[in-house]
């Protein structure tokens, strides 16, 4: 009997061999192994899109963002980059959310790899280098990225967005009403700004007055008043006051609200000896100064961006 139940056992057991390989043979020759693969990894990245309502209102406003939707971003852009890891496009938004995580170093590691497509300068990663290195101080830094953004091809990076799969869903959520062309034309003029402010705490007056009249030859530029107000100062430091006195006024005529303006004239006319008009122009600083107006100084908006 022992071995009656032994051979059915050898049977059993050859019988279940054959099953085996007859569904291996099966799934290698009728079942395309890459698109099933390709059909998980997509399943698992739409299971994991997290709401960018968050995000999109901290870009703006820096709302505070809770610690888990924090963590999702993280988790779906380091998802991605795990299945895609040239995306350059999620690079740059992991970095974004790094930075604001309290990772710095992985941040600045993100965007270096991300400032650069095939030779083409790419528009954020430089913008938000240049936020970063600027708001430690280093200057030479912050001008290099800064001026590496003012070059980049802006179409080009309006193209990358629209054709990014995670920008399609982040302009998708109902909390996104803004044009991402306005936007980027809007960061690029603040990189001209911050750009001149790395130039003048450098004292490279000359070099100031050059990206400032290259920045008066752009009309797609906004903020005029702050170009001519740190056109200005580069005048000023290169001891041309007629011109700088020049270029104040017409800062003044767009804004009437900067502080820095009227104590520049101040010294200007104090410094010719028109003691009563440098009076006023110092009493009015001094009071515009006390309204403490958040669009001033004009280097003050220093929050990375990703549209």
């Amino acid at each position: 009997m022992y071995k009656t139940f032994s051979r059915q056992i050898q049977w059993l057991a050859s019988r279940v061999a054959v099953i085996y390989v007859v569904l291996f043979l099966f799934c290698i020759t009728c079942i395309d192994l890459k698109t099933l693969d390709s059909r998980i990894k997509t399943r698992h990245l739409n299971d994991s899109i997290p709401d960018f309502s968050g995000m999109i209102h901290f870009s703006q406003d820096q709302d505070p963002i809770s610690p888990n939707d924090w963590k999702s971003y993280k988790y779906y852009f380091g998802l991605i980059l795990r299945y895609i890891p040239d995306d350059i496009v999620t690079r740059q938004l992991l970095g974004y959310v790094d930075y604001y995580t309290g990772h710095e170093e992985e941040a600045i590691s993100l965007f270096k790899q991300s400032s650069m497509m095939q030779g083409r300068i790419l528009f954020w990663s430089n913008y938000n280098l240049g936020i970063i290195y600027y708001k430690k101080g280093m200057w030479p830094q912050a001008a290099g990225y800064f001026l590496s953004a003012i070059r980049s091809n802006l179409d080009l990076n309006l193209l990358l967005m629209q054709n990014s799969l995670v920008y399609k869903q982040i302009f998708a959520n109902h909390y996104f009403k803004y044009s991402i062309n306005d936007e980027i034309h809007q960061a690029q003029s603040r990189a001209y700004i911050l750009l001149l402010s790395s130039l003048h705490r450098m004292h490279q007056y000359e070099k100031m007055n050059l990206i400032f009249k290259i920045a008066m030859d752009n009309k797609d530029l906004s903020y005029k008043d702050a170009f001519y107000y740190y056109g200005g100062l580069s005048y000023l430091g290169m001891g041309q006051a007629e011109k700088a006195f020049l270029l104040f006024q017409e800062s003044l005529n767009i804004e009437k609200n900067n502080p820095d303006v009227y104590y520049y004239i101040g010294n200007i006319y104090q410094n010719v000896g028109e003691l009563e008009k440098a009076r006023n122009f110092l009493q009015a600083s001094y009071v515009l100064h006390q309204k403490n107006d958040p669009r001033f100084p004009y280097d003050n908006h220093l929050d990375l961006r990703f549209f």
